[in-house]
């Protein structure tokens, strides 16, 4: 039975072959299965089946179309490979098939163009709440036939800005045919313990243009931990600052105390100034020192509601930054010194003077100042005892007329004979310690007149307060009374010219400031604007003028000679 089936169905094959050779042998004449071809605008590939007794050629009408095999007799199959067009209109073009001795017959071929799309790969996108700086960021994958900008939306419109786009540009070098692209958006850290939300929308440039659906990526960032009103809840602060910060320094260890962590001092019940009961075990000083930051301050610093004492210095490539100051360091109400040290800085908001109240000591050394800031007042800081802002030079030069050579200025460079905001600090009765040096101030130290700008003159009583007669020469001349708390006053390393005021040089504490090294010693070889050699006029060679007007000084300050016996 089995033999007779696979002869049966031999016969049966063999039959079927030599039938449709019969047919191919006899067929005269030339056919091809189809006349129209459709495709879209990405191109492809299609098939044509041809029948013909006779030598046949295929010829596109345009270079976009290849045909294989373009000639040929007999049955053939034709692949017609299109190419993608670089339009969003249709084109249409043609294929002639030509036999030999017989009509040629056409095929039409339509391509639909690009849509005008702007397309985003992962439409929905979540972030973490903080990372390290470098690793704030994520890219989207944009494929795109037009010009396109960014507008970001977020769930919260009284929430601060958190997103920042980098460059949109794409090259779309191949007409209607997309292109794709990485959008990078850096990401601040999100501070607060709810998550937030920010729709980016990727419009095209060309308002006309109408897209078939609107392209929006939604950015969901997860909740910052919760840092509680506690003791926990500073350590947490601590600890999520330093990762902010991206400190070079050992890391403190979340599993030792507070207590053995460097650089962190708490509360003790014994401390004579504790502001209350509930600040003891609270963190009172914190430094952080030797990170690269690009940013204001890591917020969380407002959850050390007891700090006392705030460190912050030597940030990287300062002198290429221009921060501001974190405005949750404005709302720390028993700050009482504040050290700021190569962080910067540009600028101080006028809610600085919010720890006025408390602030007793302040350092800002080194940041990028170009002026004195302006909040910077006896009226704003009526409890300061000592303001140092030395080396406020973002460049170094010896020559001011070079200045406008430097990009986002040199630093602390003004003219105090334009500019009152050195004046206004002469004039700050109150100060203990006023450190000015290694800036770029030039113009001549300012005289004061009794009577003008509130200036009093040294009394008897004023006398009497020094030590008796030490100092009559003040009273008797009715000179003015300018920075009598001064211990310590440095304006050495500017560009000062003219005279040393007389104010100054018959100063009461004047020989406790080392005036030779502290005050007179102006910047080595350095040349003002005006192209002058910067020295003062007047510069005394001893001080025997200053015994001579306080003869009480002579046995405090003068240097004795050693007598030998040889």
């Amino acid at each position: 039975m089995k033999h007779w089936l696979k002869t049966t169905l031999g016969i049966i094959a063999c039959a079927i072959f030599v039938t449709a050779c019969n047919d191919d042998e006899d067929f005269t004449g030339f056919e091809i299965d189809k006349n129209d071809i459709a495709i879209g605008a990405e191109g492809g590939i299609d098939k044509i089946i041809i029948k013909s007794s006779e030598e046949w050629v295929a010829i596109a009408s345009e270079p976009w179309i290849m045909i294989s095999p373009a000639n040929g007799i007999g049955t053939a199959e034709c692949q017609i490979v299109i190419d993608s067009t670089l339009s969003n209109d249709i084109r249409e073009a043609s294929i002639r098939f030509t036999p030999n001795g017989m009509s040629p017959q056409i095929v039409s071929i339509r391509q639909t163009g690009f849509d005008k799309c702007i397309s985003i790969e992962n439409p929905e996108v979540e972030i973490e709440a903080s990372e390290k700086k470098d690793n704030r960021y994520f890219e989207a994958k944009i494929t795109t036939n037009v010009p396109f900008k960014v507008n970001i939306e977020y769930s919260d419109n009284t929430i601060q800005e958190w997103l920042t786009p980098k460059s949109t540009k794409i090259t779309l070098d191949r007409g209607a045919r997309p292109r794709t692209t990485n959008i990078r958006f850096d990401w601040r850290a999100n501070t607060e313990p709810e998550t937030r939300v920010a729709e980016i929308h990727f419009l095209p440039t060309d308002k006309s243009i109408e897209l078939k659906e609107p392209a929006v990526l939604t950015l969901t960032q997860k909740a910052a931990p919760l840092i509680e009103d506690n003791r926990a809840g500073d350590s947490l602060a601590l600890l999520t600052i330093q990762e902010r910060l991206n400190t070079m320094s050992n890391p403190w260890d979340p599993s030792e105390n507070m207590r053995n962590w460097n650089n962190v001092g708490l509360w003790e019940a014994t401390d004579k100034d504790l502001p209350c009961p509930e600040a003891v075990g609270r963190v009172r000083y914190v430094a952080y020192a030797m990170f690269s930051y690009d940013e204001s301050f890591p917020q969380e610093i407002k959850y050390l509601k007891y700090l006392d004492s705030l460190n912050i210095s030597s940030n990287t490539n300062t002198m290429l930054k221009s921060l501001e100051l974190a405005p949750e360091i404005c709302g720390l109400e028993h700050l009482k010194k504040l050290v700021i040290f190569s962080y910067g800085l540009v600028s101080l908001p006028d809610e600085f003077a919010n720890l006025g109240n408390t602030l007793e000591y302040l350092d800002l050394t080194a940041n990028n100042f170009k002026t004195i800031p302006p909040v910077l007042t006896k009226e704003n800081f009526p409890k300061l005892k000592s303001l140092i802002l030395m080396a406020t030079r973002r460049w170094t030069t010896s020559d001011l007329r070079k200045a406008g050579n430097y990009e986002n200025g040199l630093g602390l460079h003004i003219n105090v004979d334009q500019d009152n905001s050195l004046k206004r600090l002469l004039l700050w009765d109150t100060l203990e310690q006023l450190r000015l040096s290694n800036n770029y101030m030039e113009g001549e130290l300012p005289e004061f007149t009794v009577g003008v700008d509130g200036v009093t003159a040294y009394t008897q009583a004023d006398v009497e307060a020094f030590g008796g007669d030490t100092i009559q020469y003040l009273a008797d001349n009715n000179m003015p009374k300018i920075l009598p708390n001064m211990k310590m006053l440095s304006l050495n390393l500017n560009f000062f010219t003219g005279n040393l005021p007389k104010w100054l040089l018959y100063h009461p504490h004047l020989l406790d400031w080392y005036p030779e090294l502290l005050i007179f010693n102006q910047q080595e070889g350095g040349i003002n604007s005006d192209g002058k050699l910067v020295k003062f006029d007047n510069e005394p060679q001893t001080f025997d003028y200053y015994y001579d007007v306080f003869p009480g000084t002579r046995s405090k300050y003068e240097l004795k000679e050693e007598i030998t016996e040889e």
